[in-house]
């Protein structure tokens, strides 16, 4: 049988009157500790879409953000980097060889899925910036009931 009871952890365990009670940074250690129990001690990074008036300490850290058609990564490098780096993605995730040191592979989760081709990569004062033409997926596939 399935363990459900894993995920779903608030079930059963407190009452609304006892959130209301705790403090917030109380509830925000007893969310990342729930979320950690359950997807793993790496969750942060499995989960695309992050608050953007979170400041990440990291200055590697990518901006993601898309429109109707296009999807766009935004990051921070030097020209020494540019020079090292190599750009690989599948429809649903990119690879930046070489970065941030010689070596490393930094992986970044893409908000939607992106066509293999029209993928354009610029650089410009710091900023390199890798725009992809998003895929729209119609394939349905119908589930039987049994």
């Amino acid at each position: 049988m399935f363990d459900w009871n894993r995920f779903f952890p608030f079930q059963n365990q407190f009452t609304k009157d006892q959130f209301k009670q705790m403090n917030p940074n109380e509830v925000e250690s007893y969310v990342n500790q729930v979320m950690s129990s359950v997807f793993g001690k790496g969750y942060p990074s499995q989960f695309p879409f992050r608050d953007p008036l979170h400041n990440e300490d990291n200055n590697h850290a990518a901006h993601t953000f898309e429109t109707n058609d296009h999807v766009f990564v935004k990051l921070q490098i030097n020209e020494k980097q540019l020079e090292e780096i190599k750009i690989k993605h599948t429809s649903h995730t990119l690879i930046i060889e070489n970065f941030p040191k010689d070596g490393d592979d930094h992986k970044i989760i893409l908000p939607s899925l992106v066509k293999r081709k029209g993928t354009k990569a610029s650089y410009n004062d710091g900023n390199l910036e890798i725009r992809f033409m998003k895929l729209e997926d119609y394939q349905l596939s119908e589930i039987e009931i049994s």
